[in-house]
């Protein structure tokens, strides 16, 4: 996987389906369980972020799986509230 840095848009900017393209993998998807997940996301790209509804779990696929980020599970709320917002 290429790092493609952190996209700034600035207001009025037109979106390009080329900046969707390269962005989309670095949002967190929320899905009710792995199998809407896998419906919606039949091909991960490695470092894809999703969090999952029913376990309360931050997962990240690493290229070969889906694996379960160390110190999720308390929450997407709880996430929140830890890191402040």
């Amino acid at each position: 996987m290429t790092y493609q840095g952190r996209k700034v848009f600035t207001a009025g900017q037109v979106l390009a389906a080329s900046d969707v393209n390269s962005t989309v993998d670095q949002t967190i998807m929320v899905f009710a369980d792995e199998s809407a997940r896998t419906t919606a996301i039949p091909t991960p790209t490695e470092g894809m972020p999703s969090y999952l509804l029913d376990v309360s779990q931050m997962q990240v696929y690493d290229g070969t799986a889906w694996k379960l980020i160390a110190g999720s599970g308390g929450g997407f709320e709880t996430s929140f509230l830890l890191m402040g917002a």
